[in-house]
């Protein structure tokens, strides 16, 4: 288990993670938000 904790601690794992929530949320927020990033 603490390989498997070591693993997920590494810079590549987290920005994957980093890199899709936040692709999630910009998605969903223009889901329900049309066009709220262009001005």
């Amino acid at each position: 288990m603490k390989n498997f904790t070591t693993y997920l601690s590494t810079a590549p794992v987290l920005a994957t993670l980093w890199f899709g929530l936040l692709a999630g949320m910009l998605i969903e927020s223009q889901r329900f938000f049309p066009d709220i990033l262009t001005f």
